[in-house]
């Protein structure tokens, strides 16, 4: 066979990745979907979805075990994260960790060049950008995949917007009668986020609630169940609205200020990868802080041992180590890092 025309798509048998797999057989492409196995509950309901679902668009199923991978990389990432009181974000490190390197190896196995994914992102010999349907976005996701990585890796969903995909896939047969965005984290298969962190040991015995001096103004029920930036659900009654400043795992404590304590100048990145040439120190750039939140102006000025801080021309909200931290110019992914404790 011409390998050079075969492509290896991670496929979830959901609506993005049959329409990316229509759209890259239109292009030309022999498609061969890859169901990448996590392992878990949720386990045998995807495999089902994607065989029925590649069966429909005349495709073979490939089934690539990755459950001992998912488990050092992300849930072992997630729980030592949180015990050292930072606020991960598991999807950034899976896609680098486990999907895109799972899928990579598999193809350099196969002879096979090009892989693909279902991701609403845009790359090509210019660089890498934001999808064109801006809801829909996922380069937030992305800026931790090596760059000799995302040059072999082709996303046919940047160019076009969620109606679209779900025509593409609904024509191929996907049944849309019971479809339901994913929200959730893919490995709790319907438990709840709380109750995972719990039944790992992670946050689950109630403490004090105290304010940035130390005042005790109530009791929180279990670390797992509050965000930085937080104010519903406190539990406590103060004159002037609260929120969550910190989680001080190390002495089972919720910290809460008023929402200007919550507001930070800037952070420390480390772990930076990038998908352009690297800027100067002191270049403007914008910087995104977590997936809702919308890239602000900033300062980026390196640091020593490959960290560099970000100085934000105006205070943000909610700034939360532990989570990602990516870097923009104008609509082009740069690149990105983690945020460092204070």
């Amino acid at each position: 066979m011409n390998n050079r025309e075969h492509i290896l798509l991670g496929f979830s048998g959901g609506v993005d990745s049959a329409a990316a797999a229509v759209l890259l057989q239109k292009s030309g492409f022999q498609v061969i979907p890859v169901v990448l196995d996590m392992g878990g509950a949720g386990s045998d309901f995807l495999l089902i979805r994607a065989r029925k679902m590649a069966e429909r668009l005349g495709l073979e199923l490939r089934v690539e075990t990755v459950a001992e991978s998912f488990s050092d990389n992300v849930v072992d990432y997630l729980l030592t994260s949180y015990s050292h009181a930072l606020t991960p974000n598991p999807c950034i490190r899976c896609n680098a960790s486990v999907k895109f390197a799972a899928l990579a190896a598999l193809a350099d196995r196969m002879g096979i060049e090009k892989i693909a994914t279902g991701h609403y992102f845009l790359n090509n010999h210019q660089g890498c950008f934001r999808a064109r349907d801006r809801l829909k976005d996922q380069s937030y996701f992305l800026f931790s995949i090596k760059l000799e990585l995302m040059r072999r890796t082709l996303f046919p969903l940047g160019e076009i917007d969620k109606k679209n995909a779900l025509g593409l896939a609904e024509k191929a047969g996907y049944e849309l009668d019971d479809y339901r965005e994913s929200q959730e984290l893919c490995f709790l298969n319907g438990e709840k986020y709380q109750d995972f962190m719990r039944r790992r040991g992670i946050g689950g015995d109630v403490g004090d609630i105290v304010d940035l001096e130390g005042k005790l103004l109530g009791r929180h029920q279990g670390l797992q169940n509050y965000t930085i930036g937080q104010r519903r659900g406190l539990g406590i009654a103060h004159q002037v609205p609260l929120y969550v400043v910190r989680l001080d795992y190390a002495h089972n404590r919720l910290i809460v200020g008023e929402r200007s304590s919550a507001c930070g100048a800037g952070c420390e990145v480390d772990e930076i990868n990038w998908l352009a040439a690297v800027p100067e120190s002191g270049a403007e750039i914008s910087c995104q802080i977590r997936y809702r939140h919308t890239p602000s102006p900033a300062k980026l000025i390196f640091l020593s041992s490959g960290r560099a801080a970000v100085e934000f021309k105006t205070p943000q909200f909610a700034i939360t180590p532990g989570q990602g931290a990516a870097f923009f110019r104008g609509d082009q992914l740069l690149g990105g890092g983690f945020i460092r404790p204070l």
